[in-house]
């Protein structure tokens, strides 16, 4: 008889895990855990009215109209998704509008709500958590402090030179604005709201740098002559003239723990001057090729970063420019990834090592880089110039200051890099940023000839009553709405 061949595979077992013919899919329940909230369901199960609980036992029945609305605001902050518009409430009896809970679905196997966050979430833990989940910026941002967008205080600032390499604004620790205007150096104290005039520069000469020293008793000051100037505040007097460039000085910074001044200038030269020496140059530093528009020293006083119009960023390390014996010293790393010249720069004063850089028009980015190893952590587009930056000392926020076309100040949450709020009000580019000692309040100086005050940092909880008190001190009178600096 003829051979008859076995089958390769059951008839009944199904091909690539579809059912075999004549036989129903089994019934088994596979749960989709993404489309259920567990918690929500809890709280659904935990108020649901009993079966034989009369009419009259309703506890929302006999409840206040005020305790109504205390429930359905906890519910709506606790449980945000209750109250969306694509799904119905499970809040319960508590709520005079909500359905019966039999219509309600307790654990649901239907599609899942769109745009829904992935866990369940109180309002108290997005405020804590730094960091944005994706689409939930506008949430997370409205539920932070407020923030004033207006200014509380406009003074007029005219002759400022309209000059993006020069750094013409600074705040003393003791509470001494000094801003330079053509050949003048005004100071404005913000505690008595007095103003006098430092110094003149002869006819023909410029101001194009100022820095106070880090006791805010003396301010730095570097001229279009190539000279660098020490004054002391207390007695309006000249302390020392100290040169060794060749042409202006555009920026200055002053190590907090050495208490020496460094000078950057068109000459490319960065040097440092001990104003207590006899020989008060005690070091060069080379590295860059075009003007240095840009200094700014760690907080440990370890590294001096310099911005140049060559789009170098350069790190320089303390120990080798702190010699006994003048030298030239070369710089620790050089960052090239910027575009334009880079005038920008602050270090975070919440983590050592986290630099942020700004370049110019053709750039237009807000670098982060690590200090440490020169490595860039991060880069944001920011659409236009970037002429200043500033980091809140109480908040992980950073303040950057910018030109056309928009002439605003943007506020940053950090490392989301999350825009806050745009403050506006100035008609030309935003040159200068400085910050208050107490760090809650920010003055940005236009090319626009005022400078503008925003109590944009929020300070810490023993901070308030201060704050109320200054900016009722602070406040501008009904009449007029600008003072002048002068």
């Amino acid at each position: 008889p003829p051979r008859v061949r076995t089958p390769t595979r059951s008839p009944r077992r199904s091909s690539q895990g579809s059912p075999a013919p004549g036989r129903s899919p089994s019934d088994r329940f596979i749960p989709n855990r993404t489309s259920m909230d567990f918690d929500e369901a809890n709280h659904a199960l935990s108020v649901v009215a009993s079966p034989q609980r009369k009419k009259g036992d309703d506890p929302a029945a006999n409840a206040r109209p005020v305790e109504v609305e205390f429930r359905r605001a906890m519910r709506s902050a606790l449980l945000p998704r209750s109250s969306g518009g694509g799904r119905r409430s499970s809040g319960g009896a508590d709520s005079p509008r909500s359905p019966p809970h039999s219509a309600s679905k307790i654990f649901r196997f239907g599609a899942e709500v769109q745009n829904r966050p992935d866990r369940f979430r109180s309002a108290l833990e997005v405020i804590a958590d730094p960091r944005q989940e994706p689409g939930n910026d506008a949430r997370t941002a409205a539920l932070a402090r407020p923030v004033p967008t207006k200014p509380s205080r406009i003074l007029d600032a005219p002759d400022i030179v309209d000059d993006y390499y020069l750094n013409l604004l600074s705040w003393s620790s003791s509470n001494v604005l000094a801003v330079a205007l053509a050949n003048n150096v005004y100071l404005w104290n913000a505690a008595t709201n007095e103003v006098s005039e430092l110094l003149q520069l002869e006819q023909g000469d410029c101001v194009t740098s100022v820095s106070w020293a880090p006791g805010g008793s003396h301010l730095c000051v570097g001229t279009d002559s190539a000279a660098v100037q020490l004054w002391d505040a207390s007695r309006m007097a000249l302390v020392r003239s100290m040169r060794g460039h060749t042409a202006r000085v555009g920026s200055l910074a002053w190590n907090p723990v050495s208490r020496c001044v460094n000078s950057g200038s068109r000459d490319a030269l960065v040097l440092q001057h001990d104003a207590r020496a006899r020989q008060h140059r005690t070091a060069t530093l080379v590295g860059h090729q075009q003007e240095v528009c840009g200094l700014s020293w760690s907080a440990d006083g370890a590294t001096l970063a310099s911005g140049g119009n060559e789009n170098y960023l350069c790190l320089w390390d303390a120990a080798r420019s702190g010699q006994a014996q003048p030298s030239e010293c070369a710089p620790r790393a050089i960052m090239r990834q910027h575009q334009a010249a880079v005038k920008a720069l602050s270090w975070c004063p919440m983590h050592r090592n986290l630099l942020a850089s700004g370049g110019g028009t053709a750039d237009r980015t807000i670098k982060f880089w690590n200090a440490h190893t020169g490595a860039m952590l991060h880069s944001v587009d920011t659409g236009s110039q970037v002429c200043a930056l500033l980091w809140s000392r109480h908040h992980k926020e950073i303040v950057s200051s910018h030109g056309f076309s928009q002439n605003q100040l943007c506020l940053w949450r950090y490392p989301s890099m999350t825009k806050l709020c745009e403050l506006t009000g100035h008609t030309a580019r935003v040159l200068h940023l400085a910050q208050s000692p107490d760090g809650e309040t920010v003055v940005s100086a236009a090319a626009d000839e005022t400078l503008r005050f925003w109590s944009i940092f929020g300070g810490g909880p023993t901070s308030a009553a201060r704050r109320k008190g200054r900016m009722r001190d602070m406040r501008l009178s009904s009449v007029g709405g600008e003072m002048s600096i002068r």
